[in-house]
């Protein structure tokens, strides 16, 4: 009978823990929205991977990378999004998320495997030399950011990333309940210390090795993520104190 009754109280406790982390989640995800509007920009969700890279390209913006592209993936509603980036009903760039169910697999096996179909044809993977992070650590359901792009004219101030980032991250976890999310950011933008006014608390150097020349990507990329225990705990800080949550001037 006591055993039973410690059994519920565990349940019951963790219940409420998780009602409320998601009412965090949901309150940081509505200040950043509010914070958005505040300064006209509108986060407005796009039906297919397909759609938003034919609006991107509108933009200027390059085609997807493979492992966004709807060329290499069949992805769905239910795998993946995009965000269109609106400022006074204007389109001016956007961003996607993919999310993977790894299970015990580590992300650079997963690299490791789908690089090889992406980018040579199914022989050896152009990719080698694994971080710790990513050979070990980084595994279960991860989401991937990518595709960030801002419209010629939009770049300097307009967007206050570090809102963007948290929404992305919040809307992340309460759709796929996410164990990491993750993203790439190149090395001199992370010595400018914009993958931390994004909000990962995460950055790796060195988390592959590429071995072969492929466009638009680089030994040289920092792997950042969040993992879901930091999502946690930044949703409880910046909803206790919303003042905190938007980026500095600098």
């Amino acid at each position: 009978m006591i055993d039973a009754c410690v059994r519920r109280a565990e349940r019951n406790t963790k219940c409420l823990r998780c009602i409320l982390q998601e009412h965090n989640l949901l309150t940081l995800s509505h200040n950043c929205l509010a914070g958005l509007s505040a300064s006209s920009v509108e986060l407005l969700p796009v039906p297919s991977i397909i759609d938003f890279e034919r609006r991107m390209a509108a933009l200027g913006k390059p085609p997807n990378h493979p492992m966004m592209s709807p060329k290499w993936h069949d992805m769905s509603p239910v795998d993946s999004f995009a965000i269109m980036f609106e400022v006074d009903g204007q389109e001016i760039g956007g961003v996607a998320a993919r999310c993977l169910d790894l299970g015990e697999d580590a992300l650079a096996k997963h690299w490791q495997e789908t690089y090889s179909r992406m980018y040579t044809n199914g022989e050896t993977s152009p990719v080698s030399g694994f971080s710790g992070a990513a050979s070990r650590e980084i595994r279960g359901r991860v989401v991937y950011l990518g595709e960030l792009f801002l419209a010629e004219g939009w770049r300097k101030g307009v967007v206050d990333w570090r809102l963007v980032f948290h929404y992305l991250f919040a809307l992340s976890y309460l759709k796929w309940r996410s164990d990491w999310i993750y993203g790439f950011v190149r090395q001199q933008d992370v010595m400018r210390g914009k993958a931390s006014r994004y909000g990962f608390t995460r950055q790796y150097v060195g988390p592959q090795t590429w071995t072969k020349c492929v466009e638009r990507r680089s030994s040289q990329e920092y792997l950042v993520a969040i993992s879901r225990q930091d999502l946690f705990d930044a949703a409880a800080f910046y909803s206790a104190s919303p003042e905190d949550l938007r980026s500095p001037a600098i």
